[in-house]
């Protein structure tokens, strides 16, 4: 890398602030993109010399942390650790061309996080691009103290830590790879194959041989029940499959609470912390309460009482949104379902996403719109598109999934509603019989195309929609219309979604 290179790229990364008003979001989207770029064309340079000059393992290294481009709508999340260790200084052979790499990266990281200052700042604020900017910030200065307060994480042990983990740690904890936080004197007897047998008051723990001991916990008499950072789990499968549940909730809360910071608004944790400097994060959450069963005949049996037989019949997943005006908790229901119509990780993420958005956003009134019910299952679905790729990143929002696929099959056939009804729906509508499979397909296919097309043109303007259904703001000439916020009228809409879609049709 030449002087002249990285002089070049300094002047370049100081990008004028962005405009007041509506184009703010816009210009804050194009201001990250510009820096991406950049940035990838800077490493390429590297990684090119290096390869020319022998350097291949710091060619591969360069080329590892280059910003990936997503093929489609989707946008990628690599969820991030509960425990951060202290940095190793690389070996005295790799400095060189490390240096020039730190050279590259940290302006960039630097960088972001003017560019998530600037989107907190923002009137009104554009949490969502601050949080997704401090992410690209601690992928580049992983010791940036204000982005990992303002990310939640406290220094510990010369790294950094979540709250919850240093509560884990200090109280004589430590991370298993299958079975997550055990305590320490666990650790031999889980090589050993071993796990707890019930716990009985007043006696020390007993250990048998894992199958024995999942055995005992296969009824709802004596579940397994785990904690992590924001759930608090009740399962009668396995415990390595329970703990591995509890991880994909913990990633999926990472990835919701980005995408969705905004409809969050002033309750979310990030929008507190930038408020208030001297506000440490803490490990204090209420939990989210999770239940799995085995099979469905269970999860029917016990969820008939809940939610009436025709919903134990049918639903894959179920959480009720109702009752939280007051703050209330209510649980999310799972069963495993290895041959289901859908996988098992869609409905958890679809229902999830409806537990955090209600248990997170504040009180609600939903039903009081007029019309536009399919929102909801929209979001859902849109979050039943995350998929967790090989290197353990998860991307959302692309096009992916059974029901999106026959969802572009009924557009292509013309059995999709025209828009302007569509939106119209109240959610006795959106659920009828004779309707219901093709509208959750609309549903989906709309969010999917609102949420991620042309470089998330549409993302801000819809999301800031959604945040009034949430509120039941959304009333007939009111001007709070998801026409009105996309500032196109609404046959326009449909054409460009249609558009969108027409290349997965076969024209």
């Amino acid at each position: 890398m030449t002087y002249a290179l990285l002089a070049a790229l300094s002047l370049t990364l100081q990008v004028p602030p962005p405009t007041t008003g509506d184009d703010v979001g816009r210009a804050l989207a194009a201001e990250s993109r510009a820096l991406l770029a950049r940035e990838a064309e800077a490493l390429k340079v590297l990684a090119d010399r290096l390869e020319k000059e022998g350097e291949t393992k710091g060619a591969a290294e360069v080329r590892k942390v280059a910003p990936k481009p997503i093929d489609g709508p989707g946008a990628r999340f690599d969820p991030l650790p509960e425990v951060v260790e202290p940095g190793s200084k690389p070996a005295t052979s790799e400095s060189a061309w490390r240096g020039e790499l730190d050279a590259i990266r940290e302006p960039v990281g630097e960088a972001f996080f003017e560019l998530a200052r600037k989107a907190a700042d923002a009137t009104p604020p554009h949490m969502a691009r601050a949080a997704t900017a401090l992410r690209e910030t601690v992928a580049r200065l992983p010791d940036h103290p204000e982005t990992r307060r303002l990310l939640g994480y406290v220094p510990f042990e010369g790294g950094w830590a979540k709250p919850f983990a240093v509560g884990r740690l200090k109280d004589g904890n430590v991370r298993h790879p299958v079975f997550g936080w055990v305590p320490e004197d666990w650790v031999p007897r889980l090589e050993l194959g071993e796990l707890p047998a019930p716990f009985v008051r007043g006696k020390p723990t007993a250990w048998l041989p894992a199958a024995e001991a999942d055995r005992l916990r296969s009824t709802w008499r004596n579940p397994w029940q785990i904690n992590t950072e924001h759930f608090a789990i009740r399962a009668d499968v396995p415990l390595a499959e329970a703990i591995a549940f509890g991880r994909r909730l913990e990633a999926f809360h990472d990835a919701f609470f980005t995408i969705m910071a905004d409809v969050v608004g002033d309750d979310l944790p990030l929008a507190r912390r930038f408020k208030s400097p001297t506000l440490q994060p803490d490990a204090n959450h209420r939990p989210h309460q999770v239940i799995y069963y085995a099979d469905r005949a269970e999860y029917q049996e016990r969820l008939r009482p809940v939610a009436g037989p025709r919903v134990g019949a049918e639903s894959l997943g179920y959480y009720d949104p109702r009752g939280h005006a007051k703050g209330n908790r209510r649980p999310a229901y799972f069963f495993r379902d290895p041959d289901g119509q859908l996988p098992v990780e869609s409905t958890l993420y679809h229902e999830v996403s409806h537990q955090l958005l209600f248990e997170s956003a504040g009180p609600n009134a939903f039903l009081s719109n007029t019309g536009d019910y399919w929102v909801f299952e929209g979001l859902g679905t849109y979050f039943e598109t995350a998929t967790r790729l090989e290197d353990g990143t998860l991307e959302i929002g692309g096009l992916v999934g059974p029901r999106l696929v026959e969802g572009v099959k009924s557009l292509g056939a013309g059995k999709f509603l025209p828009l302007s009804e569509f939106l119209r729906q109240d959610q006795a509508a959106f659920n009828r019989g004779s309707r219901i499979f093709v509208n959750y397909q609309q549903a989906t296919a709309l969010a999917v195309y609102l949420m991620g097309a042309d470089d998330e043109a549409r993302r801000e303007a819809f999301l800031d929609y959604v945040q009034d259904a949430y509120r039941g703001r959304i009333k007939r000439g009111s001007g709070r219309s998801l026409e009105d916020r996309l500032g196109v009228p609404i046959d326009e809409v449909e054409r460009g979604f249609k558009a969108f879609y027409a290349p997965y049709m076969g024209g």
